[in-house]
């Protein structure tokens, strides 16, 4: 279960309390040839018609061994990330969700708001994350404005880590 005091979200999943800290910066969609993340605050465009949409790690890389706290970042491409709003589905467009040490949704599915799932609505793509030292797997997936995940590959990716 999550609750939000003091702007930050707390949440029990594990054998400890885990401290997620959210942060409001939304991101230009990267580079394709070189994946660095532009400094824009602007939603990232849709870049070509015929590119096929992807979400995708920054950091940590998969393997990497970490310190508490993880700092995730995700990017996008050939994909609209945008808040909310009104709730309004609009087509080549969501705001991410990720999964803390869980799989990723079947397409259609709306992502539940609690854990072990964080929403992204504000159309963030940046979190630090308190965990348990150990091994853990991370889910990042679309959500439409409806919070459902999109039927499209590539807006769903996983990555595994170790926290020391």
């Amino acid at each position: 279960m999550f609750v939000k005091q003091d702007g930050v979200v707390r949440t029990d999943w594990t054998s400890g309390v885990v401290l997620v800290s959210l942060l409001t910066l939304a991101m230009a969609a990267c580079d394709s040839a070189d994946n660095s993340v532009p400094e824009s605050a602007e939603p990232n465009p849709v870049e070509e018609a015929s590119g096929a949409p992807r979400v995708f790690f920054v950091e940590p890389a998969g393997g990497a061994t970490v310190q508490a706290p993880v700092r995730l970042v995700f990017g996008a491409e050939n994909f609209t990330i945008e808040p909310v709003g009104d709730e309004t589905v609009h087509p080549g467009a969501g705001h991410m969700h990720i999964g803390i040490d869980t799989q990723c949704l079947p397409a259609g599915t709306v992502i539940p708001k609690a854990s072990p799932w964080v929403h992204f609505g504000d159309g963030s793509m940046e979190i630090d994350v308190d965990l348990t030292a150990g091994e853990h797997t991370i889910a990042l997936q679309i959500g439409d404005g409806e919070h459902r995940t999109v039927d499209e590959p590539g807006l769903c990716n996983m990555i595994t880590f170790t926290v020391e």
